[in-house]
């Protein structure tokens, strides 16, 4: 979707992490197992049009499509540690579900249907004709594969903790898996809609261990032989019993060494031709993989296999090829759009004034699945006092930090899942400004002369701004907020060390209702540090992994949200909106479709130029 592709394209501490049609099985439900669905039923479940609905003419295949990123993709294997460019994974990998209009994973994708058996057994069929980019196909023994390679901590793959509630995986036939949990998962099917999800291909995973592996070997062969080579130095020099010993040394070195070369000589055989994932993705999806040169460009070309467009009957996608620019500078990065240079960008709310009038360019402004916020620490220092939170809270304007910050491009935020998000309780309304209430508050709680908080904040052009207006409004009310402005890196030692008082706390891809809650309110969760130990949420967190009945899982995190609201466990400020910008030839676009549909949209209506060129 738009917004993955091209909103905050970044979010390098928070992977982030990743719901349409009532006719499409919910979380819980049974979706058929019977014969494979056709293109035609498929996109007429769904809802999918591409006759003039759509587009008024038809689409022009053709020409590279340049468009800019501030930084390189980083690692292409979705599973390892730093991804900076989301949008870009998309080009390679597809996820088993995508995400309807409420960001609810029921979109069957790669995953052709679902059904539980029961809370902690799910068979799922898979998509037939599949083939990843280098040539082997999508199957069941794939996808066994990759969750097992995810599963194994050697491989150090970071949403491993993700997958912790699988049991087992079991192969039923060549298109068929059964999913055993150890309890009952009602998070399963928006992690699968999300990076574990992602298929990759199991013959270059294999490849990939083996080559990591003979890496290894080698490494453990050289140090072997200068053990030998030490041990028969001793033997040289000893006399007596030490020569007894010396030699008895010495023959463990060399059969360690023999065992160790034999090792070595098969591993390398496996490894023979491979290429590491991290620089050379294979998966499924629309592009592969052409050339990539980190700090300046990433080059993808056209697909000519794509299942999708064979599935469908459409000729997608429709560009030869993407190059990604990496252009750090926002500013050169308009400058290049408006020239004509690259195709589309996300523009940072301080140039959505600059363009609103620009004839040659093509501006959609929609709601995002982020949320922006400041996070407070309830176990040790001042904001431990429900009274400090309140205050400081109710001493926040948000509707002016919207218009200051992001020139209007925001709602008002009341609490953790946006407005358009399916666990949204529609009965919580955004903090009120209210300074004086703010100022009787500290007197209550024994800072009638004022006080002093620490905190940080990040260190881009935008979170600088927000970190002056709300130093600005703090201390209107009496509050001094020592704010450092800190790099991600820096940001996550504050929060390893709960080194804070009030501090950012935005959260970017809001799919699955488990993950943020678990993230910041479980003592598990990875945000949470031990900052706060809410009884009554961590309860209502555990039940809502567990609930697999839509309705009922709703309505949990409904009163997880109010739980939260009640003791400002965090200061919600709002829900962005997103600014992307198309030059005036790319074609293909519907924001009526895309905010009914959004993920799934997206991936489904691969754009192109006016022309065949930009």
């Amino acid at each position: 979707m738009v917004e993955e592709k091209n909103i905050f394209r970044i979010f390098a501490w928070l992977p982030l992490l990743l719901f349409l049609a009532t006719s499409i099985p919910a979380v819980g439900t049974a979706a058929t197992l019977e014969k494979p669905v056709s293109g035609k039923e498929w996109a007429a479940k769904l809802g999918l049009d591409w006759g003039t609905k759509y587009w008024p003419t038809k689409p022009v295949r053709g020409g590279i499509m340049n468009v800019a990123n501030p930084v390189y993709i980083g690692l292409m294997n979705p599973n390892h540690w730093p991804v900076n460019d989301w949008v870009s994974i998309g080009y390679f990998y597809e996820r088993l579900i995508y995400t309807d209009g409420q960001y609810r994973p029921t979109v069957p994708w790669l995953a052709e249907s679902w059904k539980y058996l029961n809370e902690v057994t799910v068979v799922m069929k898979l998509r037939q004709g599949v083939q990843f980019h280098d040539g082997s196909p999508f199957n069941a023994e794939s996808l066994k594969y990759q969750i097992e390679w995810i599963l194994d901590p050697k491989n150090g793959a970071w949403s491993r903790s993700w997958l912790e509630p699988i049991a087992s995986i079991e192969v039923m036939d060549p298109y068929t898996v059964k999913w055993n949990f150890k309890r009952p998962w009602a998070g399963f099917l928006g992690v699968m809609a999300s990076v574990p999800g992602y298929a990759i291909s199991a013959k270059a995973l294999k490849a990939d261990v083996a080559l990591k592996e003979s890496k290894r070997l080698a490494g453990q062969v050289e140090k072997e032989k200068k053990n030998g080579a030490d041990a028969e130095k001793e033997v040289a020099a000893a006399t007596g019993e030490a020569m007894e010993k010396a030699r008895a040394k010495l023959e463990t070195a060399r059969k360690k060494l023999a065992a160790l070369e034999e090792d070595y000589k098969k591993t390398s055989a496996l490894a023979e031709g491979a290429k590491d994932l991290d620089n050379n993705p294979v998966g499924t999806g629309p592009y592969l993989f052409e050339e990539g040169n980190p700090g300046n460009y990433l080059k993808v070309k056209r697909n000519p296999n794509w299942w999708f467009a064979k599935f469908i009957g459409r000729d997608m996608p429709y560009y030869d090829g993407i190059k990604v620019n990496v252009i750090p500078d926002p500013s050169v990065r308009l400058a290049n759009l408006r020239a004509g240079k690259i195709g589309n960008m996300e523009v940072d709310p301080s140039q959505y004034p600059l363009i609103t009038n620009d004839r040659g360019l093509q501006i959609f402004v929609y709601p995002t699945n982020w949320m922006v916020g400041m996070r407070f620490n309830l176990t040790e220092g001042p904001c431990k006092d429900i009274r400090v939170r309140k205050a400081i809270s109710h001493a926040l304007d948000r509707k002016a930090l919207i218009a200051g910050v992001t020139f209007g491009l925001g709602r008002p935020a009341s609490c953790m899942y946006p407005d358009d998000h399916w666990c949204h309780n529609p009965n919580l309304k955004p903090v009120s400004y209210d300074p004086a209430l703010s100022k009787s508050l500290l007197a209550q709680a024994g800072y009638q002369n004022g006080l002093t908080v620490k905190g940080y904040m990040g260190n881009t052009s935008t979170e600088t701004s927000l970190a002056e207006a709300i130093k600005a409004m703090l201390a209107k009310v009496g509050i001094t907020w020592n704010v450092e402005l800190l790099d991600p890196a820096a940001i996550n030692q504050k929060l390893r060390k709960v080194d804070y008082d009030f501090g950012g706390g935005t959260y970017a891809w809001i799919y699955d209702p488990d993950l943020m809650a678990s993230n910041l309110y479980h003592p598990d969760g990875g945000f949470n540090y031990g900052r706060s130990n809410n009884q009554k949420a961590i309860a209502l967190i555990e039940a809502g992994r567990k609930e697999v009945d839509f309705d009922k899982r709703t309505k949990i995190y409904w009163e997880l949200e109010k739980v939260v609201y009640d003791n400002y466990e965090d200061a919600w400020l709002w829900y962005p909106m997103a600014t992307t910008v198309f030059h005036k030839n790319i074609q293909g676009w519907n924001q009526t479709m895309y905010l009914k549909m959004r993920e799934v949209q997206y991936y489904s209506h691969p754009m192109w130029f006016k022309g065949g060129k930009l």
